[in-house]
C-alpha cells in the first residue's frame, strides 16, 4: 500500500474541496493509504476524518493572492517556511510516498515533497491566465506556471481554460470534474417541507444562483435581472446560495434588494449542504460568473434535471452546448440574463429537451468513477517512475 498525502489550501467546502472529498471517497483503499493536511479546522477537515483519512491541521497561507493583495505575498512565504518543515516531518513520520496538492494556492506540499524527495502532483482548479484571473503571483503568470511545473511530477488541470496557463504540456493531464450520476428518487415530502420553510409555492418560477458571494460570481446582475422580470413573472423567486466572501458586496446586494422592492422575491440562504433538495425546487440555475475554471455546479444542476443558463466564459463552454444541453449568453449584463430567463420560462417544451440532453451529457461525459480512475493512473505513473518532482 502506498501512502498519499493530499494538501488542501482551504478547510471550506467549495468546488476544489468537494473534488478532493469525492476523490477520497472513491479512490481504491486497497492500494492507497489516505492522509490529508488542512490549514485549519473546518468542514473539509471534518469530512476527511469521516471518510477515514488520517487528517492533520497544518497552518498555511496562500502563496498567490487576489490582485489587490499581491503585496502581502512575501509575508505569506515567510509564514509558510515553518509549515513546510512541519509538513516535511509529517511526510517522514507517516512514510508518505507521494504528495498531492489540491489547488494552485497551496505551495507547501510542493516544497515539502521536494525536501523529502518524494513525487508531487499539483491539481490546478483555477484559471491563471487572462484579464479576470482571481489569483496572481508577484512575479507574473509565466513565473507562476514555471514554478508549478518545476515542482511537479504531474499537473492535473480541470479544463482547457485552466490548461492555457502552461507551456510545458508533457507533465499536464486534463481531468474534468465528475459527479455521481445515479439518480436519486424524488422525495416529495422533503420537497414540501423545504417549500414551506422557504415560502415557495408550486407555481413560483424559482431561479437559483450558487456560489460564494463576491463580485466575480455575478449575483448583483442576476438580482437586477429578476427585478426587471417581475412585471412578466410576478411569482418569480431567486434563491442565492453560498457563503459570504465579500461582506461589503453582500451588503450592497441587500441594499439593492431593498431599493428594488424584492424582499419577497430574493432569499439569501448562505452555505447549504442540501443543494440536491434545493435544486428540486428550481426552474433554472444561473451561472453569472466570469471566473469559472470548470463549472461543477452546472453538472449538479444538469444531473438534477435543472436547465443551466451560464455566461460563456472560462471552462463553461466546454460543458454546455447552447440550446442543446444548456443555455449560454455572451455577457452577464442584467438585460441579457433577463431576456434569456424569459425565453426559458416562456418555452417549457424547449427546456424539457435541454434537460433531457443535459442528463445525457452528464452521464456520458462526467462520470465520477472515470474521474477517480484517471487520478489513480496519474498517481501510479508518478509512483512507478521513481522520480521525485522536478
Amino acid at each position: 500500500m502506498k501512502n498519499i498525502l493530499f494538501v488542501s489550501h482551504s478547510s471550506e467546502l467549495n468546488g476544489a474541496e468537494l473534488w478532493l472529498l469525492d476523490t477520497l471517497k472513491n479512490i481504491d483503499r486497497q492500494k492507497y493509504g489516505l492522509h490529508v493536511a488542512a490549514p485549519r479546522a473546518g468542514l473539509l477537515e471534518e469530512e476527511s476524518r469521516l471518510l477515514g483519512a488520517d487528517t492533520e491541521i497544518v497552518p498555511m497561507k496562500w502563496w498567490i493572492t487576489e490582485p489587490t493583495r499581491v503585496w502581502k505575498q512575501p509575508l505569506a512565504w515567510l509564514f509558510n517556511l515553518r509549515s513546510v518543515f512541519r509538513l516535511s516531518r509529517l511526510i517522514r513520520s507517516r512514510k508518505i510516498d507521494l504528495v498531492f496538492s489540491n489547488s494552485a494556492a497551496a505551495s507547501i506540499g510542493a516544497l515539502a515533497a521536494r525536501r523529502a524527495h518524494v513525487p508531487h502532483i499539483w491539481a490546478i482548479h483555477e484559471i491563471l491566465r487572462g484579464e479576470r484571473v482571481i489569483l496572481r503571483f508577484l512575479f507574473g503568470r509565466r513565473a507562476l506556471a514555471a514554478l508549478i511545473t518545476r515542482y511537479s511530477s504531474r499537473i492535473i488541470v480541470n479544463s482547457r481554460a485552466t490548461l492555457k496557463a502552461f507551456r510545458d504540456l508533457e507533465r499536464i493531464v486534463l481531468i474534468n470534474n465528475g459527479i455521481e450520476t445515479i439518480g436519486r428518487e424524488r422525495d416529495v415530502f422533503r420537497e414540501t417541507i423545504l417549500r414551506e420553510a422557504l415560502g415557495i409555492r408550486t407555481d413560483d418560477a424559482v431561479i437559483g444562483v450558487v456560489g460564494k458571494i463576491y463580485e466575480g460570481k455575478g449575483q448583483r446582475e442576476v438580482i437586477q435581472a429578476v427585478a426587471d422580470l417581475l412585471p412578466q413573472f410576478p411569482r418569480i423567486k431567486l434563491l442565492v446560495v453560498g457563503d459570504v466572501k465579500d461582506a461589503r458586496y453582500y451588503r450592497s446586494l441587500q441594499s439593492l434588494v431593498g431599493r428594488r422592492g424584492l424582499e419577497n422575491h430574493v432569499s439569501f440562504l448562505g452555505y447549504r449542504r442540501d443543494l440536491p433538495d434545493l435544486l428540486s425546487l428550481m426552474r433554472v440555475m444561473v451561472i453569472a460568473s466570469v471566473v469559472e475554471s470548470f463549472g461543477r455546479v452546472a453538472l449538479h444542476a444538469m444531473a438534477a434535471g435543472v436547465p443551466v443558463l451560464a455566461v460563456s466564459a472560462g471552462g463553461i463552454p466546454e460543458i454546455i452546448r447552447h440550446g442543446e444541453d444548456g443555455y449560454l449568453i455572451e455577457s452577464r449584463q442584467p438585460r441579457q440574463i433577463g431576456q434569456a430567463l424569459a425565453d426559458i420560462l416562456h418555452n417549457p417544451g424547449k427546456a424539457l429537451q435541454v434537460i433531457h440532453r443535459g442528463l445525457q451529457t452528464v452521464r456520458e461525459k462526467y462520470s465520477l468513477e472515470e474521474q477517480v480512475q484517471k487520478i489513480e493512473r496519474v498517481i501510479d505513473e508518478c509512483l512507478g517512475s521513481g522520480k521525485p518532482n522536478g
